[in-house]
């Protein structure tokens, strides 16, 4: 990949562990290069070519975010002219890097993660409209074999069935903005990074993706925090404003993205039970999480 830039790498650091993004400096330029595994794509049934146009429809949704004049990372054309390039058993794209440190966990830190996803749905209701990604996942084509995973499943669509189809809107969500995902600048903006899930789907649905990791007691917990849940939600609606239909459909989407979840295990034949007892929890919290969710939005 790096003989693809158009000038020799400078500097080249794995952002974390095996499998993990790099950040990439040539010329003037620093980028991110990001390897997608296609072994990881045919675990859960998709095809080469998918993978390659699950990249590209996501590249062509970065590229519309960033006309919409929403900060997030962006196609970069200087794998031989392009954003994506196909080599090792895998999908390689490569992104501007968006400045910052990772955001952390305090109170103030959720209340402005709340704010920038409402910011990034009113992006997302102003982007063109666009077929499905290939190769998603959305909520309702997750049926994990599991059997108290398919007890909450049942629970799960009776309360999608009754969602409100006028206040339920629809666009491209990001499908994954925990607080490992948000990075904050020097001068105290908050930004989103990584939308390797997005996708189309309920907006209520990426504010209950997001709480499934935002609403713990701490970031590894299995359990779950209302008021921490509240406090998201509440810094959402200082944005874009909810109202107390939201509460239940919210805490329904955070036992949807268990499902999910649950599901992409099974087809890759994983293990990690942490996912079914965050599942649980959130089903047995439930309540207590929608009276939390409605008072914040009284």
């Amino acid at each position: 990949m790096l003989r693809l830039l158009p000038s020799p790498a400078i500097d080249a650091n794995q952002l974390g562990g095996a499998g993990r993004p790099w950040s990439i400096r040539y010329g003037s330029t620093v980028a991110v290069l990001r390897w997608n595994d296609a072994g990881r794509w045919r675990a859960f049934g998709f095809s080469g070519e998918e993978a390659v146009a699950s990249v590209q429809w996501l590249h062509l949704v970065l590229r519309d975010v960033a006309a919409a004049g929403f900060v997030a990372p962006r196609p970069v054309d200087d794998l031989d002219g392009r954003s994506i390039a196909v080599a090792d058993a895998g999908v390689w794209e490569l992104l501007t890097r968006v400045p910052g440190r990772s955001m952390g966990w305090s109170d103030h830190e959720i209340f402005e993660a709340g704010r920038l996803l409402a910011r990034f749905h009113d992006a997302s209701l102003r982007l063109p409209k666009r077929p499905q990604r290939p190769g998603s996942q959305p909520f309702d084509a997750c049926y994990p074999e599991h059997p108290e995973a398919r007890a909450v499943r049942a629970r799960f669509e009776h309360e999608v069935s009754a969602l409100d189809p006028e206040a339920s809107a629809r666009g491209v969500i990001h499908g994954d903005a925990t607080q490992s995902n948000v990075v904050v600048e020097e001068d105290g903006s908050f930004h989103l990074v990584d939308f390797a899930l997005a996708y189309l789907d309920y907006l209520w649905g990426d504010i209950g993706s997001a709480l499934w990791r935002n609403g713990r007691t701490s970031a590894d917990a299995v359990t779950y925090d209302a008021s921490r849940v509240a406090r998201f939600v509440r810094g959402y609606d200082s944005v874009r404003a909810l109202d107390r239909r939201a509460a239940q459909a919210i805490v329904t989407f955070m036992k949807g993205r268990g499902l999910q979840l649950q599901h992409r295990l099974e087809l890759r034949r994983g293990h990690d039970e942490t996912v079914m007892r965050r599942l649980l929890a959130v089903d047995e919290a439930g309540p207590e999480l929608v009276a939390a969710i409605e008072d914040a939005l009284s």
